[in-house]
Protein backbone atom coordinates (compact mmCIF):
# COMPACT_ATOMS: atom_id res chain seq x y z
CA UNK A 1 0.00 0.00 0.00
CA UNK A 2 1.44 3.30 -1.22
CA UNK A 3 2.13 6.22 1.57
CA UNK A 4 2.76 9.38 -0.29
CA UNK A 5 -0.05 9.71 -3.09
CA UNK A 6 1.48 13.14 -3.72
CA UNK A 7 4.74 11.76 -5.08
CA UNK A 8 3.46 8.98 -7.46
CA UNK A 9 5.78 8.17 -10.56
CA UNK A 10 3.51 8.21 -13.12
CA UNK A 11 5.98 7.34 -16.29
CA UNK A 12 4.55 9.33 -18.59
CA UNK A 13 1.08 9.63 -18.16
CA UNK A 14 1.20 13.12 -15.69
CA UNK A 15 -0.44 15.23 -18.16
CA UNK A 16 -1.33 18.14 -15.76
CA UNK A 17 -4.85 19.65 -15.55
CA UNK A 18 -5.03 22.99 -17.08
CA UNK A 19 -6.32 25.99 -15.40
CA UNK A 20 -8.85 28.80 -16.24
CA UNK A 21 -8.74 32.33 -15.24
CA UNK A 22 -12.40 33.11 -14.89
CA UNK A 23 -13.54 34.71 -11.95
CA UNK A 24 -16.31 31.80 -11.23
CA UNK A 25 -13.93 29.07 -11.63
CA UNK A 26 -12.10 29.20 -8.27
CA UNK A 27 -13.01 25.68 -7.41
CA UNK A 28 -11.34 24.22 -10.39
CA UNK A 29 -8.42 26.32 -10.16
CA UNK A 30 -7.92 24.67 -6.91
CA UNK A 31 -8.52 21.02 -7.76
CA UNK A 32 -5.34 21.75 -10.50
CA UNK A 33 -3.28 23.41 -8.36
CA UNK A 34 -3.75 20.41 -6.05
CA UNK A 35 -3.76 18.24 -8.64
CA UNK A 36 -0.40 19.31 -9.42
CA UNK A 37 1.60 18.85 -6.17
CA UNK A 38 0.00 15.29 -6.23
CA UNK A 39 1.49 14.54 -9.10
CA UNK A 40 4.95 16.23 -8.74
CA UNK A 41 5.24 16.32 -5.04
CA UNK A 42 7.06 19.61 -4.89
CA UNK A 43 6.79 22.73 -7.02
CA UNK A 44 7.63 26.45 -7.05
CA UNK A 45 4.82 28.94 -8.07
CA UNK A 46 6.55 29.40 -11.47
CA UNK A 47 6.12 25.58 -11.81
CA UNK A 48 2.72 25.49 -10.58
CA UNK A 49 1.70 28.79 -13.19
CA UNK A 50 3.58 26.63 -16.03
CA UNK A 51 1.61 23.64 -15.36
CA UNK A 52 -1.62 24.88 -15.09
CA UNK A 53 -1.65 28.24 -16.99
CA UNK A 54 -3.05 30.09 -13.88
CA UNK A 55 -1.67 33.60 -13.71
CA UNK A 56 0.66 34.58 -11.19
CA UNK A 57 -2.69 36.26 -9.09
CA UNK A 58 -4.62 33.29 -8.96
CA UNK A 59 -1.48 30.71 -8.13
CA UNK A 60 -0.81 33.00 -5.22
CA UNK A 61 -3.88 33.07 -3.90
CA UNK A 62 -4.58 29.60 -3.46
CA UNK A 63 -1.37 28.70 -2.56
CA UNK A 64 -1.62 31.33 0.34
CA UNK A 65 -5.28 30.28 1.42
CA UNK A 66 -4.01 26.77 1.45
CA UNK A 67 -0.98 27.73 3.45
CA UNK A 68 -3.00 29.64 6.26
CA UNK A 69 -5.58 25.84 6.37
CA UNK A 70 -2.38 24.35 6.60
CA UNK A 71 -2.65 22.06 3.83
CA UNK A 72 0.40 23.00 2.04
CA UNK A 73 3.94 24.02 3.56
CA UNK A 74 6.53 26.22 1.75
CA UNK A 75 10.17 25.20 2.09
CA UNK A 76 13.07 27.93 2.51
CA UNK A 77 14.53 28.68 -0.48
CA UNK A 78 17.21 25.67 -1.77
CA UNK A 79 20.13 27.32 -2.72
CA UNK A 80 21.25 27.92 -6.82
CA UNK A 81 23.76 28.46 -9.00
CA UNK A 82 22.21 32.03 -9.18
CA UNK A 83 19.63 34.05 -9.09
CA UNK A 84 17.18 34.07 -6.60
CA UNK A 85 16.36 30.88 -5.55
CA UNK A 86 12.44 30.17 -5.36
CA UNK A 87 10.54 28.53 -2.65
CA UNK A 88 8.97 25.38 -2.68
CA UNK A 89 5.44 24.46 -2.12
CA UNK A 90 4.44 20.61 -1.23
CA UNK A 91 1.09 18.92 0.17
CA UNK A 92 0.88 19.05 4.46
CA UNK A 93 0.55 15.68 4.87
CA UNK A 94 -0.82 16.71 8.24
CA UNK A 95 -3.22 19.53 7.36
CA UNK A 96 -6.31 16.96 6.70
CA UNK A 97 -7.65 12.97 7.17
CA UNK A 98 -9.93 10.85 5.87
CA UNK A 99 -11.63 7.73 6.31
CA UNK A 100 -12.97 5.46 4.09
CA UNK A 101 -15.65 2.88 5.09
CA UNK A 102 -16.39 -0.27 2.72
CA UNK A 103 -19.71 -2.17 3.79
CA UNK A 104 -20.19 -5.28 1.45
CA UNK A 105 -22.02 -8.75 1.90
CA UNK A 106 -19.80 -10.28 4.15
CA UNK A 107 -17.22 -7.56 5.30
CA UNK A 108 -16.46 -3.98 6.74
CA UNK A 109 -13.17 -2.56 5.84
CA UNK A 110 -12.50 0.82 7.45
CA UNK A 111 -9.32 2.80 6.33
CA UNK A 112 -8.35 6.26 7.85
CA UNK A 113 -5.56 8.68 5.56
CA UNK A 114 -4.29 11.52 6.21
CA UNK A 115 -3.98 14.06 2.98
CA UNK A 116 -0.52 12.60 1.70
CA UNK A 117 -2.49 8.97 1.15
CA UNK A 118 -0.99 7.44 4.13
CA UNK A 119 -2.68 4.83 5.74
CA UNK A 120 -2.53 5.85 9.14
CA UNK A 121 -5.09 2.83 10.94
CA UNK A 122 -7.43 0.43 9.69
CA UNK A 123 -10.58 -2.27 10.99
CA UNK A 124 -12.07 -5.08 9.53
CA UNK A 125 -15.33 -6.73 10.67
CA UNK A 126 -17.09 -9.57 9.47
CA UNK A 127 -20.64 -9.04 8.57
CA UNK A 128 -23.53 -11.16 7.02
CA UNK A 129 -25.35 -9.64 4.36
CA UNK A 130 -26.10 -6.99 6.79
CA UNK A 131 -29.28 -4.72 6.87
CA UNK A 132 -29.53 -0.98 8.44
CA UNK A 133 -30.36 -1.87 11.64
CA UNK A 134 -27.24 -4.30 11.68
CA UNK A 135 -24.81 -2.28 9.83
CA UNK A 136 -25.41 1.26 10.74
CA UNK A 137 -23.77 0.28 14.32
CA UNK A 138 -20.93 -1.30 12.52
CA UNK A 139 -20.68 1.72 10.83
CA UNK A 140 -20.16 3.81 13.98
CA UNK A 141 -18.21 1.55 15.28
CA UNK A 142 -15.42 1.67 12.48
CA UNK A 143 -15.47 5.16 12.57
CA UNK A 144 -14.75 5.21 16.58
CA UNK A 145 -11.91 2.59 16.30
CA UNK A 146 -9.89 4.40 13.35
CA UNK A 147 -9.89 7.59 15.43
CA UNK A 148 -8.74 5.98 18.26
CA UNK A 149 -6.18 3.79 16.87
CA UNK A 150 -4.56 6.77 14.89
CA UNK A 151 -4.93 9.50 17.17
CA UNK A 152 -5.80 12.01 14.72
CA UNK A 153 -8.01 15.27 15.45
CA UNK A 154 -11.52 14.73 14.71
CA UNK A 155 -11.57 18.50 13.96
CA UNK A 156 -9.26 17.52 10.79
CA UNK A 157 -10.86 14.96 9.87
CA UNK A 158 -12.31 16.34 6.53
CA UNK A 159 -15.30 13.24 6.39
CA UNK A 160 -16.23 9.77 6.05
CA UNK A 161 -17.05 8.10 2.62
CA UNK A 162 -19.14 4.91 2.61
CA UNK A 163 -19.38 2.37 0.13
CA UNK A 164 -21.89 -0.08 -0.46
CA UNK A 165 -22.99 -2.19 -3.79
CA UNK A 166 -25.39 -0.43 -6.05
CA UNK A 167 -27.69 0.21 -7.72
CA UNK A 168 -29.04 2.92 -5.64
CA UNK A 169 -32.35 5.13 -6.23
CA UNK A 170 -34.07 2.52 -8.08
CA UNK A 171 -37.25 0.85 -8.08
CA UNK A 172 -37.69 -1.65 -10.45
CA UNK A 173 -33.77 -2.52 -11.56
CA UNK A 174 -31.90 -4.84 -9.15
CA UNK A 175 -33.54 -2.98 -5.98
CA UNK A 176 -33.43 -6.54 -4.07
CA UNK A 177 -31.50 -9.84 -5.14
CA UNK A 178 -28.41 -11.54 -3.80
CA UNK A 179 -26.05 -9.47 -4.88
CA UNK A 180 -28.01 -6.36 -3.36
CA UNK A 181 -27.50 -5.28 0.55
CA UNK A 182 -30.61 -5.53 1.92
CA UNK A 183 -32.97 -2.85 2.84
CA UNK A 184 -30.98 0.13 2.31
CA UNK A 185 -33.00 1.70 -0.39
CA UNK A 186 -34.61 4.15 1.72
CA UNK A 187 -32.97 4.43 4.78
CA UNK A 188 -31.63 7.81 5.43
CA UNK A 189 -27.66 6.54 6.08
CA UNK A 190 -25.74 10.07 5.26
CA UNK A 191 -27.93 11.78 7.52
CA UNK A 192 -28.05 9.20 10.29
CA UNK A 193 -23.98 8.39 10.37
CA UNK A 194 -23.68 12.07 10.06
CA UNK A 195 -25.46 12.87 13.33
CA UNK A 196 -24.02 9.87 15.38
CA UNK A 197 -20.40 10.93 14.27
CA UNK A 198 -20.29 14.70 13.53
CA UNK A 199 -19.03 14.55 10.46
CA UNK A 200 -19.41 15.09 6.60
CA UNK A 201 -20.92 12.07 4.98
CA UNK A 202 -20.46 10.97 1.51
CA UNK A 203 -21.76 7.79 0.11
CA UNK A 204 -20.70 6.32 -3.29
CA UNK A 205 -21.01 2.85 -4.65
CA UNK A 206 -17.93 0.18 -4.26
CA UNK A 207 -17.36 0.18 -8.01
CA UNK A 208 -17.03 4.20 -8.28
CA UNK A 209 -15.36 3.84 -5.27
CA UNK A 210 -12.65 1.01 -7.01
CA UNK A 211 -11.95 3.08 -9.75
CA UNK A 212 -10.82 6.10 -7.54
CA UNK A 213 -8.97 3.68 -5.27
CA UNK A 214 -6.55 2.09 -8.64
CA UNK A 215 -6.33 5.75 -9.65
CA UNK A 216 -5.04 7.18 -6.28
CA UNK A 217 -3.10 3.53 -4.74
CA UNK A 218 -2.83 0.74 -7.62
CA UNK A 219 -3.03 0.23 -11.43
CA UNK A 220 -4.32 3.62 -13.03
CA UNK A 221 -1.70 6.10 -11.33
CA UNK A 222 -1.59 8.86 -13.06
CA UNK A 223 -3.87 7.78 -15.81
CA UNK A 224 -6.50 10.57 -16.81
CA UNK A 225 -9.07 8.69 -18.32
CA UNK A 226 -9.65 4.41 -17.43
CA UNK A 227 -12.67 2.30 -16.67
CA UNK A 228 -13.22 0.11 -14.10
CA UNK A 229 -14.40 -3.27 -13.74
CA UNK A 230 -15.27 -4.29 -10.30
CA UNK A 231 -15.72 -8.00 -9.44
CA UNK A 232 -17.50 -8.64 -6.06
CA UNK A 233 -20.73 -10.51 -5.23
CA UNK A 234 -22.23 -8.58 -8.09
CA UNK A 235 -20.58 -7.02 -11.15
CA UNK A 236 -20.05 -3.14 -11.59
CA UNK A 237 -18.36 -0.92 -13.42
CA UNK A 238 -16.28 2.91 -12.81
CA UNK A 239 -15.17 5.51 -15.22
CA UNK A 240 -13.03 8.39 -14.59
CA UNK A 241 -12.79 10.86 -17.33
CA UNK A 242 -9.69 13.37 -16.87
CA UNK A 243 -8.92 12.97 -13.26
CA UNK A 244 -12.66 12.76 -12.15
CA UNK A 245 -15.15 9.72 -11.11
CA UNK A 246 -18.06 9.72 -13.50
CA UNK A 247 -21.07 9.12 -10.94
CA UNK A 248 -24.26 9.80 -13.26
CA UNK A 249 -27.51 11.58 -11.69
CA UNK A 250 -28.31 8.85 -8.77
CA UNK A 251 -24.91 7.54 -8.82
CA UNK A 252 -25.20 4.27 -10.98
CA UNK A 253 -22.64 5.01 -14.36
CA UNK A 254 -20.58 2.47 -14.51
CA UNK A 255 -23.88 0.10 -13.66
CA UNK A 256 -22.19 -2.85 -16.54
CA UNK A 257 -23.65 -5.86 -14.40
CA UNK A 258 -26.97 -5.50 -15.68
CA UNK A 259 -26.01 -4.95 -19.43
CA UNK A 260 -27.65 -7.41 -21.27
CA UNK A 261 -24.83 -9.47 -22.70
CA UNK A 262 -26.83 -12.47 -24.19
CA UNK A 263 -30.63 -11.20 -24.82
CA UNK A 264 -32.05 -14.78 -24.56
CA UNK A 265 -29.62 -15.84 -21.93
CA UNK A 266 -30.39 -16.66 -18.23
CA UNK A 267 -33.19 -14.46 -16.06
CA UNK A 268 -31.90 -11.76 -14.06
CA UNK A 269 -33.72 -10.74 -10.66
CA UNK A 270 -33.64 -6.92 -12.37
CA UNK A 271 -36.50 -8.31 -14.66
CA UNK A 272 -34.25 -8.37 -17.92
CA UNK A 273 -31.98 -11.21 -19.23
CA UNK A 274 -28.61 -12.62 -20.23
CA UNK A 275 -27.42 -9.87 -17.38
CA UNK A 276 -23.71 -9.41 -17.14
CA UNK A 277 -23.40 -10.54 -13.34
CA UNK A 278 -25.32 -13.55 -14.05
CA UNK A 279 -22.03 -14.83 -16.36
CA UNK A 280 -19.41 -12.67 -14.40
CA UNK A 281 -19.69 -12.33 -10.63
CA UNK A 282 -18.64 -14.20 -7.31
CA UNK A 283 -22.48 -14.96 -7.03
CA UNK A 284 -22.71 -16.62 -10.45
CA UNK A 285 -19.66 -18.64 -10.20
CA UNK A 286 -21.21 -20.15 -6.44
CA UNK A 287 -24.51 -21.00 -7.78
CA UNK A 288 -22.93 -22.92 -10.63
CA UNK A 289 -21.29 -25.06 -8.27
CA UNK A 290 -24.67 -25.19 -6.08
CA UNK A 291 -23.11 -22.98 -3.50
CA UNK A 292 -25.07 -20.09 -0.76
CA UNK A 293 -23.77 -17.27 -2.02
CA UNK A 294 -24.98 -16.06 1.47
CA UNK A 295 -22.41 -18.35 3.49
CA UNK A 296 -19.66 -18.98 0.93
CA UNK A 297 -16.84 -17.14 0.03
CA UNK A 298 -13.98 -16.94 -2.41
CA UNK A 299 -12.05 -19.71 -0.78
CA UNK A 300 -14.27 -21.96 -1.87
CA UNK A 301 -13.96 -21.18 -5.27
CA UNK A 302 -10.37 -21.88 -5.22
CA UNK A 303 -11.30 -25.54 -4.06
CA UNK A 304 -13.12 -26.17 -6.83
CA UNK A 305 -10.77 -24.85 -9.01
CA UNK A 306 -7.71 -26.75 -7.62
CA UNK A 307 -10.14 -29.96 -7.78
CA UNK A 308 -10.37 -29.33 -11.47
CA UNK A 309 -14.17 -28.88 -11.07
CA UNK A 310 -15.93 -29.17 -14.58
CA UNK A 311 -19.00 -26.65 -13.57
CA UNK A 312 -16.44 -24.11 -12.72
CA UNK A 313 -14.20 -24.27 -15.76
CA UNK A 314 -17.62 -24.18 -17.79
CA UNK A 315 -18.10 -21.08 -15.90
CA UNK A 316 -15.11 -19.60 -16.53
CA UNK A 317 -15.46 -20.12 -20.11
CA UNK A 318 -18.58 -17.64 -20.23
CA UNK A 319 -16.96 -15.58 -17.83
CA UNK A 320 -14.52 -14.84 -20.03
CA UNK A 321 -16.76 -14.05 -23.08
CA UNK A 322 -18.64 -11.98 -20.73
CA UNK A 323 -15.82 -9.90 -20.00
CA UNK A 324 -14.76 -9.47 -23.34
CA UNK A 325 -17.89 -8.12 -24.00
CA UNK A 326 -18.15 -5.91 -21.78
CA UNK A 327 -14.81 -4.72 -22.44
CA UNK A 328 -15.43 -3.85 -26.08
CA UNK A 329 -18.61 -2.16 -24.85
CA UNK A 330 -16.27 0.11 -22.91
CA UNK A 331 -13.31 0.80 -24.90
CA UNK A 332 -15.95 1.74 -27.71
CA UNK A 333 -17.74 3.84 -25.40
CA UNK A 334 -15.14 5.28 -23.38
CA UNK A 335 -12.22 5.25 -25.57
CA UNK A 336 -9.96 4.68 -22.19
CA UNK A 337 -6.40 4.44 -21.20
CA UNK A 338 -7.16 1.26 -20.03
CA UNK A 339 -9.38 -1.18 -18.56
CA UNK A 340 -8.31 -1.86 -15.00
CA UNK A 341 -9.78 -5.47 -13.40
CA UNK A 342 -9.84 -5.40 -9.74
CA UNK A 343 -12.27 -7.24 -7.10
CA UNK A 344 -12.46 -10.31 -4.87
CA UNK A 345 -12.03 -12.76 -7.61
CA UNK A 346 -9.53 -15.40 -7.07
CA UNK A 347 -6.28 -14.95 -8.42
CA UNK A 348 -6.27 -18.20 -10.46
CA UNK A 349 -9.62 -18.31 -11.88
CA UNK A 350 -9.41 -14.44 -13.00
CA UNK A 351 -5.82 -15.72 -14.50
CA UNK A 352 -8.12 -18.28 -16.59
CA UNK A 353 -10.69 -15.82 -17.47
CA UNK A 354 -8.52 -13.70 -18.71
CA UNK A 355 -6.92 -16.26 -20.47
CA UNK A 356 -10.22 -17.23 -22.10
CA UNK A 357 -10.89 -13.24 -22.84
CA UNK A 358 -8.15 -13.27 -25.28
CA UNK A 359 -7.90 -12.07 -28.02
CA UNK A 360 -9.43 -8.89 -26.92
CA UNK A 361 -11.97 -7.58 -30.14
CA UNK A 362 -10.54 -5.21 -32.20
CA UNK A 363 -12.13 -1.73 -30.76
CA UNK A 364 -11.28 2.05 -30.89
CA UNK A 365 -8.29 0.75 -28.48
CA UNK A 366 -6.76 -1.53 -30.37
CA UNK A 367 -3.90 0.50 -31.56
CA UNK A 368 -0.46 -0.85 -32.35
CA UNK A 369 1.60 1.68 -30.56
CA UNK A 370 0.01 1.37 -27.54
CA UNK A 371 2.78 1.93 -24.58
CA UNK A 372 -0.15 1.00 -21.65
CA UNK A 373 -2.09 -2.67 -22.70
CA UNK A 374 -5.86 -2.54 -22.96
CA UNK A 375 -6.62 -4.37 -19.73
CA UNK A 376 -4.83 -4.46 -16.97
CA UNK A 377 -5.49 -6.16 -13.05
CA UNK A 378 -5.51 -3.88 -10.22
CA UNK A 379 -2.55 -3.64 -7.63
CA UNK A 380 -4.18 -2.15 -4.78
CA UNK A 381 -5.68 -4.74 -3.22
CA UNK A 382 -8.57 -6.25 -0.99
CA UNK A 383 -9.14 -2.26 0.20
CA UNK A 384 -9.19 -1.02 -3.19
CA UNK A 385 -13.24 -0.11 -2.49
CA UNK A 386 -12.10 1.74 1.52
CA UNK A 387 -9.18 3.75 0.25
CA UNK A 388 -11.33 4.89 -2.54
CA UNK A 389 -14.09 6.11 -0.50
CA UNK A 390 -11.36 7.83 1.70
CA UNK A 391 -10.66 10.13 -1.46
CA UNK A 392 -14.00 11.24 -1.68
CA UNK A 393 -14.22 13.61 1.47
CA UNK A 394 -10.64 15.20 0.76
CA UNK A 395 -12.21 15.56 -2.64
CA UNK A 396 -15.01 17.21 -1.68
CA UNK A 397 -13.66 19.22 0.89
CA UNK A 398 -11.59 21.29 -1.99
CA UNK A 399 -14.23 21.25 -4.19
CA UNK A 400 -12.95 18.89 -6.73
CA UNK A 401 -15.97 16.90 -7.77
CA UNK A 402 -19.15 17.90 -7.90
CA UNK A 403 -21.91 17.23 -4.59
CA UNK A 404 -22.03 13.44 -3.46
CA UNK A 405 -25.53 12.72 -3.40
CA UNK A 406 -26.27 9.15 -4.36
CA UNK A 407 -28.72 7.30 -2.10
CA UNK A 408 -29.35 6.31 0.95
CA UNK A 409 -28.97 9.77 1.60
CA UNK A 410 -32.49 10.81 4.38
CA UNK A 411 -33.03 13.46 1.30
Amino acid sequence: MPNDWHQTEVQGRNATLAGTNLENAKQHNRRVVLEALRLHGELSRADLKRLTRLSTQTVSNIADEFIERSLFVESDRRPTARGKPPRMLSINAKGAYSIGLQLDHRKLIGVLLDLGGEELARTRFDVSHPNPEEGLPALEQAVAELITKSKVERSRICGIGVVMPGPFNVNEIAASGPTVLPNWQSFPLVKKLSQSTGLPVYLENDATAAAMGESYFGAAKGMRTFACVYIGTGLGGGLVIEGRPIRGKNGNAGEIGHVSIFPDGKACYCGNTGCAEQYLSLHSAYECLGLNSATSNPDSLETAFENREPKLFEWMQTAGLTLKLMILGLENTLDPETVVITGYMPEKLLDQILRVMEPLARSVSAHDDREIPRVLIGTAGDEVAALGAAVFPLLQSFGLVAPVLGAPNGG
